[in-house]
């Protein structure tokens, strides 16, 4: 009696984070990457390897939350446009795996911009550029949609899997799991976290040779973006892991003759990590307007213009009213 109170409970839980937790996470993601694709598209930061980066990044991160939290929160309404749709199954993971991959080896060619920008030698704060930089972009998004063409051979919403969008077999789940653990969690983390360490490194020893009179310093707007990166990396890290934990306990456990109240449990774990890992593409914003100086000086920037503009149509429909009301026309003219 007590388990299944609480298969209940745990099932009551699950549809209220899918209903509520996903629609907070993409109605505040997708306000918080529009304004950041906005601050990130103005043309004097667009000039930085990074920020065009974390430009790019943050265009793929709407299309997660669209094909992710936005239908996942469908599905806490019963309503799964995934459900006896093969064609639609196969392309909501595709578009979020292949955006997730992008997403963050993004992040991780952003972070290793700002390791060269950050050095002492000058040949490597001069090797990357924009021009170098849209092949590496280029690269990285033909390598993400080539690595999980397994997608469509490993999901289907079909009789076999009673019309619900799922992997097909064992097999399948654990090419799927590898795939993810190593583009889309494990590799692109120690990457971002080693860049991190060799950044901090290089603005301690710019510090050093500042204090000692040798002009190195880190210019103000590197050393901004640089702490916003950071900040992303532990967020990436922190977001990724519930998940790549709960997929490597599957896949070692996929064998193993379970009970249903251990696969209930099991779900429940992997429904809550899909949805923290939700979280970091959906505050990126928060987490660029928290430590971002230059993030809110845009940001403030794009808020004073708008409070004009309404300022200039409030007069403007003020004036017409005025000569409504006084009834002034124009002197015909012959």
């Amino acid at each position: 009696m007590g388990s299944t109170l609480t298969l209940q409970s745990n099932s009551n839980v699950i549809t209220g984070i899918n209903r509520y937790g996903t629609l907070f996470l993409f109605i505040f993601g997708i306000v918080g990457n529009l304004l950041s694709v906005y601050v990130f598209s103005r043309t004097h930061l667009r000039r930085s390897a990074c920020v065009l980066c974390l430009l790019l990044s943050s265009c793929f991160n709407l299309l997660i939350l669209v094909f992710g939290t936005l239908l996942r929160c469908l599905i806490g309404y019963n309503i799964d446009l995934t459900y006896n749709s093969p064609v639609f199954c196969v392309i909501r993971y595709y578009v979020i795996y292949v955006s997730q991959s992008a997403s963050l080896w993004l992040i991780v060619l952003a972070c290793f911009d700002r390791y060269l920008s950050s050095s002492l030698n000058i040949i490597r704060r001069r090797w990357m550029n924009i021009k170098r930089t849209y092949s590496i972009t280029f690269c990285i998004l033909i390598l993400s949609l080539l690595a999980y063409i397994e997608v469509f051979f490993c999901f289907a919403a079909s009789v076999q899997t009673k019309g619900e969008c799922l992997i097909k077999d064992k097999s399948c789940s654990f090419v799927e799991t590898i795939s993810y653990l190593v583009l889309n969690s494990f590799l692109p983390s120690i990457l971002m976290l080693g860049f991190g360490i060799a950044m901090l490194m290089n603005i301690k020893r710019s510090h050093q040779r500042t204090l000692n009179g040798l002009m190195n310093k880190i210019d103000r707007r590197d050393k901004q973006l640089i702490y916003m990166l950071l900040l992303q990396v532990a967020s990436i890290v922190l977001c990724t892991f519930p998940l790549s934990i709960v997929k490597v306990y599957l896949s070692l456990t996929g064998s193993t003759t379970k009970s249903a109240d251990r696969i209930y449990r099991e779900q429940f774990a992997y429904q809550i990590s899909v949805v923290i890992s939700y979280i970091n593409p959906s505050g990126m914003f928060f987490l660029h307007t928290l430590h971002g100086k230059l993030f809110r000086v845009e940001l403030f920037r794009l808020f004073h213009c708008l409070r004009q503009h309404h300022e200039r149509n409030r007069w403007k429909h003020q004036a017409l009213h005025m000569i409504r009301d006084r009834r002034i026309h124009p002197v015909n003219r012959f």
